[in-house]
């Protein structure tokens, strides 16, 4: 279709125009006119002298009317078939602009090769594609989506846009997140807002679309009919590479750590050999093997005799997941007193006895216990006491945030700490106890949560204390009972005390008083209890880029991260990880280090067919389809059916119908007035 706007005609096939040439035959077939040949001898012109005929070459043309009919009917017939079309501003189709978001990938996957050259080389080329007119928005991913360039900062400021966008680009590089593609899809539809209501709404995806990443969550929405989605795929020379996860790690005891490692190599790579060793380990104690093409493997860390905290793969170019920090050990020391005689700590039948052989060093806690029949002077995290003790100081102590485990031998004690009237009297009974209900629920029985320890029929109770409130053994005021006797008597109760816990024992785990020190229920309860101190001796969980630190919300942090930059946290304020490697915390009640790995997916660096984003119900075009196709399409059709409504054809057909009638009436009168 032409349009031209000083012209107010328009043609739907101005091809045909071209077929107002042929007003050239009947020129040259009045040019080439040739005299009658039938000769009729006159006798009459005999005495007349003869002339010579006119050449070709030299004749005039002759009846002008009867030509121009002719070409003026051809000329007509030729712009019938243009079928033409007067447009006016009212019905032209508007100017054909678009709403377009680049989503631009920044993952780590992004590190290899010069991608990231690559996707903003591509970004820079949309950019300077679009018209002025059309409204452009660019936002780059990861785990997330983050605008830089917003619809309506560009509805402002749309002549500035290539220079601001070029240097806010400028500035990024690529992270260490993971690709989530799914979320980041789900998170732009909102970007188009009030003002792109009218335009053509097109996502420009720049990607390596590596197959780890993420895009179940799209089966979720309904994708926007209105709403294409153009792929641009970036791609390296190759797709060689090896990768590295840790799969597990073990602690064999307070410092040797086993570590178990899955490696992998991609489809179709030309990759077999590869090395792993610890940073600045010997060449004697790396690993060096083969893994063929499209496999996995688990193998074990080589020997780690520098104590170093990363693991390095070796054998391919990209570099970016071939390393593996792993955090050093680090005990946190626990302040433990048991209010007795220390010589007791090599008698067998001595309560302390068996305490410092339960609590032993872990590759997370290092307990710490001291014996004396005095209250320390230093601070405790927690304290043991088995049967009289002074009752000066401990509420105070409790209230401060204390933890006391107690065997009471009578109620002086716990009449002191809970300020309420109780009784602990002896069970003259001869049978033996056992247990017969626990609340394995409750946070400080949290280890017989796990049913291989919940069986107690094993354990034997050969004495015990029945604590009472007025002789009644079910009602113990102050007290929470969480575990009773086969005889329906309090075993363990529990009491909050200020911000610190009472537990109190009714029969001791030393063998005078029952089979608790000698059976596999005793170290579970105590490290129970040291948990519920806020002392963990469980591992530190393997973190990843984008995970939050698990850190404690009622203390101050301070954060050093591997670019040994320091962040300060507030009580309550989380901290995510955003770069691989070793995060040191420190608080005022003890420091960690913390390991941050790269997530495995982002190493699975095979390409995706865009066409597997269809399966999701994505409405996608071709990249290279010009921007303004579709609105071509549609000012086309805007155009045809214009033509159709006003028929213009049909009068350029009749008064082709007319000059042909007025031509043959012409041309007959022309021949008539010759032969006569």
């Amino acid at each position: 279709m032409r349009t031209n706007p000083s012209i107010p005609m328009n043609w739907l096939f101005p091809l045909y125009l071209a077929g107002a040439a042929a007003i050239i035959a009947p020129i040259l077939l009045h040019l080439r006119r040739r005299p009658p040949q039938d000769r009729v001898e006159f006798s009459s012109l005999l005495f007349l002298d003869a002339q010579t005929p006119v050449p070709v070459s030299k004749r005039r043309l002759e009846n002008w009317l009867l030509l121009l009919l002719r070409c003026l009917a051809l000329i007509l017939l030729a712009l019938m078939f243009s079928r033409p079309f007067v447009q006016s501003e009212s019905t032209a189709p508007a100017s054909p602009n678009s709403a377009t978001l680049i989503l631009l990938d920044r993952s780590a996957s992004m590190r290899r090769a010069d991608l990231w050259k690559q996707a903003v080389a591509e970004a820079e080329k949309q950019l300077k594609a679009a018209k002025l007119t059309d409204r452009i928005a660019l936002a780059v991913f990861d785990r997330e989506l983050t605008p830089l360039w917003s619809f309506d900062e560009d509805r402002h400021t749309p002549a500035n846009r290539l220079n601001a966008i070029q240097t806010r680009l400028a500035s990024l590089t690529p992270t260490w997140n993971a690709t989530q593609l799914d979320r980041t899809l789900i998170a732009s539809v909102p970007s188009f807002d009030s003002s792109t209501t009218s335009l053509k709404k097109r996502i420009h995806l720049i990607s390596d679309l590596q197959e780890g990443t993420k895009l179940d969550a799209l089966r979720t929405i309904a994708w926007p009919a209105e709403l294409t989605l153009s792929v641009h795929r970036l791609d390296t020379a190759t797709n060689d590479n090896l990768s590295i996860a840790l799969a597990a790690r073990e602690q064999e005891g307070s410092a040797d750590t086993l570590v178990r490692l899955r490696l992998s190599n991609t489809r179709d790579s030309a990759l077999r050999d590869f090395t792993l060793a610890w940073q600045g380990a010997p060449k004697s104690d790396a690993i060096t093997a083969q893994i063929p093409p499209g496999a996995s493997r688990i193998l074990t860390a080589p020997p780690n005799s520098t104590n170093a905290t990363t693991l390095t793969l070796t054998g391919d170019t990209h570099d970016f997941d071939n390393r593996i920090f792993i955090a050093p050990p680090q005990p946190r020391s626990v302040r433990i007193h048991f209010l007795g005689k220390d010589a007791t700590r090599d008698e067998a039948s001595s309560p302390l006895y068996y305490l410092a052989r339960a609590l032993q060093p872990t590759a997370t806690l290092a307990p710490v216990l001291t014996a004396d029949e005095k209250l320390p002077t230093q601070p405790t995290d927690i304290l043991f006491i088995v049967g009289n003790a002074p009752a000066e100081g401990l509420r105070d102590y409790l209230e401060r945030g204390g933890f006391l485990v107690t065997v009471p031998s009578d109620a002086t004690l716990l009449k002191s700490l809970l300020q309420t009237d109780l009784a602990v009297t002896p069970d003259t009974s001869d049978d033996y106890r056992m247990l017969g209900e626990v609340q394995t629920e409750h946070p400080l029985l949290k280890p017989f949560a796990d049913p291989k320890l919940r069986d107690f029929t094993k354990l034997r109770f050969w004495k015990h204390r029945i604590i009472s409130d007025a002789g009644t053994p079910a009602r113990t005021s102050g007290l929470e009972t969480l575990a009773t006797f086969d005889n329906g008597h309090p075993a363990i109760l529990s009491a909050r005390i200020g911000q610190g816990t009472l537990i109190v024992l009714a029969s001791g785990w030393h063998p005078a008083d029952s089979q608790l020190a000698l059976s596999t229920k005793f170290i579970p309860l105590l490290y129970g209890w040291l948990a519920a101190a806020g002392f963990s001796h469980d591992p530190a969980a393997t973190l990843l880029v984008g995970d939050a630190l698990p850190l404690d919300a009622a203390q101050v942090h301070t954060i050093t991260d591997p670019e040994n930059k320091t962040h300060r946290l507030k009580p309550g304020e989380t901290f995510t990880s955003s770069q691989i490697g070793l995060h040191k915390v420190q608080s005022a009640a003890h420091s960690q280090i913390f390991a941050v790995n790269l997530s495995p997916e982002e190493g699975r660096i095979f390409a995706l067919e865009p066409s597997k984003l269809a399966e999701y119900g994505l409405k996608l075009s071709s990249a290279s389809e010009p921007q303004n196709e579709s609105a071509t399409t549609d000012q086309r059709l805007t155009a045809s059916d214009t033509e159709q409504s006003q028929h213009l054809w049909w009068w350029f057909l009749m008064g082709l119908l007319a000059v042909l009638l007025l031509e043959t009436a012409l041309a007959g009168r022309t021949r008539s007035a010759l032969a006569s």
